[in-house]
C-alpha cells in the first residue's frame, strides 16, 4: 500500500507520545473493518475518540522495532517516506500493516479445513497454505484495469487476508468472453470474473440503469451516484447469485468509424456498426437508426478489418490494445454512455469463506475503489491522446445534433424499466440524484 495516503495528523506531537508509549489497545473485529479504512487515508468518517484510538494502534503495532527504528517509523506514520531506502520501506509497511489485519498472522491456522472450500486449497513447501479462487477476465494482463488489479487488488487481498485468499486470474479472454466466463461460474470451472460493462449487465441486468445511453455527463456525477448506491449495487449482485467485490469502470466510451465520420444522427443508419455489448446496446443503436450486426468479442477485430462492419463504440484503451487504432479513421468523443466494470464473486464461494476473510476484502477494496477507478481513466486519456497523435481524426456532433441524438435514445430509460431491468423508482431515484448533483453544482 501506498504510505503518502496517511493521515496528516500522525505528526511531531505523536512522534513523543509513540516512543513513550507502552499500552495496547485491542481492537474488535467491527473496529478492525474500520480501520482498514483509516489506514488508507479515510478518517472523515470517525469520530475524535475513534481517531485517537485509532492513532495510538499505530503507535503499539511497532513492538518489534529498536528505538532508533521506532523514531523513523514515526516519520512512516506521519507520511514522511523520501529519506527511507525500499527495504525500509517495505519492513515499516509491513508493520503498519500488521496491525489493521482482520485475520492475525498467529490466527490463520485455525481456517486450514474450512468446510466446502479444500479443492480451492493450495499448500506451499514450506507447510504454509492458502486458497486460490480462479477468476477469468478479457482484459490482457498488464493493460488497463487488468494491470492495476495486479499491483492494486491482488496484493492489498492477500495482505488484509494475512495470505489467506489469493485471487488467480486468467487474463486476456483464455477463459472466453465474459458470456464464457459467467458460464464457466455457474458450472463451478471458475469462482469469478472479471468483466466489462455487458458482463455486468449479463450478471446483473439492474447494471442497466448506470449504462443508460447519456445518463451521465461528467465522473463527478458517476462518483456522486455511486456514494449514495453502492451498497444497493452490491445488493443487486447478491440478488442474482454474485458478490460484487470491485466496482471499477470501462470508462465512458466513444464511437469510432473507419467509413463514415459519425457527425450526424443520420451517420449512424449509414455506418455498419458491430455490437458486442449485448441487448442494451443493439437497442440504442436501432433507436438512432442504425441496423447492428451481433459479434462476439473475439471475432470483433477480424469483422473490422475484413470489412464486415466498419463502426463501433468501445473504450480508447480497448481501441489502442486491439490495434484497431490503426484501421478506424474517426472518432467521436461524445459520452454516449458510462460503463461500468468490475470483480465478481459467486456468492456460492464467497459464503464459503471465513467471515472474518469477507470483512476484510470488502473494507479494503471498497475503500480505494475510487482511486482505481480514476487510475482507470488516466490509462483511457492516454490511450485517447496516443490515438490523436496516430492521426486518427476527432469529429463531433452540433449541439443541435447532440440534442436531437439524446431525445431518440432518452425513451429507452422508461422502455428498460418496463421490461424489469430495473424498477421505475429506480430510476427516478438517480435522476433524483442527477437533478441534486446538478443543482448543486451549477456553474
Amino acid at each position: 500500500m501506498k504510505c503518502n495516503n496517511l493521515v496528516k495528523f500522525l505528526c511531531l506531537g505523536l512522534v513523543v507520545f509513540f516512543i513513550g508509549s507502552t499500552s495496547t489497545f485491542a481492537l474488535t473485529l467491527q473496529e478492525k473493518a474500520k480501520y482498514a479504512r483509516f489506514l488508507t487515508g479515510y478518517t472523515s468518517e470517525f469520530t475524535p475518540q475513534e481517531r485517537e484510538k485509532l492513532a495510538k494502534v499505530f503507535i503499539d503495532s511497532a513492538t518489534g522495532l529498536t528505538p532508533q527504528e521506532k523514531a523513523k517509523y514515526a516519520k512512516f506514520l506521519a507520511g514522511s517516506t523520501s529519506d527511507f531506502t525500499p527495504q525500509e520501506r517495505e519492513k515499516y509497511s509491513n508493520v503498519f500493516m500488521d496491525a489493521a489485519l482482520v485475520i492475525p498472522p498467529q490466527d490463520k491456522a485455525k481456517y486450514a479445513d474450512i468446510p466446502g472450500v479444500q479443492n480451492l486449497k493450495k499448500v506451499k513447501p514450506n507447510g504454509d497454505f492458502l486458497y486460490v479462487v480462479k477468476l477469468g477476465t478479457l482484459a490482457p494482463e498488464g493493460v488497463g484495469w487488468a494491470a492495476l488489479i495486479k499491483q492494486i487488488i491482488n496484493p492489498g487481498i492477500l495482505k488484509v487476508t494475512s495470505g489467506l485468499i489469493y485471487l488467480n486470474w486468467y487474463y486476456g479472454g483464455t477463459m472466453g468472453d465474459d458470456q464464457d466466463i459467467l458460464a464457466k461460474m455457474r458450472n463451478g470451472q471458475l469462482q469469478g470474473g472479471g468483466f466489462s460493462g455487458q458482463g455486468m449487465l449479463m450478471a446483473c441486468p439492474e447494471m442497466a440503469l448506470i449504462e443508460l445511453p447519456f445518463m451521465f455527463e461528467s465522473y463527478d456525477e458517476v462518483e456522486y451516484v455511486y456514494s449514495k448506491l453502492r451498497p444497493r449495487i452490491s445488493q443487486w449482485f447478491e440478488k442474482h447469485g454474485y458478490h460484487l467485490v470491485l466496482l471499477a469502470e470501462q470508462d465512458f466510451d466513444q464511437v469510432y468509424s473507419t467509413k463514415y465520420p459519425i457527425r450526424t444522427s443520420d451517420d449512424f443508419k449509414n455506418s455498419r456498426f458491430l455490437t458486442w455489448y449485448g441487448s442494451l446496446e443493439e437497442r440504442v443503436l436501432k433507436a438512432v437508426g442504425a441496423s447492428p450486426l451481433p459479434i462476439r468479442v473475439p471475432e470483433v477485430a477480424a469483422s473490422i478489418r475484413t470489412g464486415v462492419c466498419d463502426a463501433f463504440i468501445s473504450p480508447s484503451i480497448w481501441a489502442v490494445g486491439t490495434q484497431m487504432y490503426t484501421v478506424m479513421k474517426y472518432l467521436n468523443p461524445m459520452h454516449i454512455r458510462y460503463s461500468p466494470a468490475g470483480g465478481v464473486i459467486t456468492m456460492q464461494t464467497w459464503n464459503l469463506l471465513p467471515k472474518e476473510a469477507q470483512i476484510a476484502i470488502d473494507y479494503y477494496v471498497t475503500s480505494i475503489e475510487k482511486d482505481f477507478r480514476q487510475q482507470v481513466r488516466e490509462s483511457n486519456e492516454k490511450c485517447l491522446k496516443a490515438m490523436y497523435k496516430y492521426g486518427m481524426k476527432e469529429v463531433k456532433l452540433t449541439p443541435a445534433e447532440l440534442n436531437l441524438l439524446k431525445k431518440r435514445l432518452m425513451p429507452l430509460w422508461d422502455e428498460l424499466a418496463e421490461k424489469g431491468y430495473y424498477t421505475k423508482a429506480e430510476l427516478a431515484e438517480v435522476k433524483a440524484l442527477l437533478a441534486e448533483y446538478r443543482a448543486k453544482n451549477k456553474k
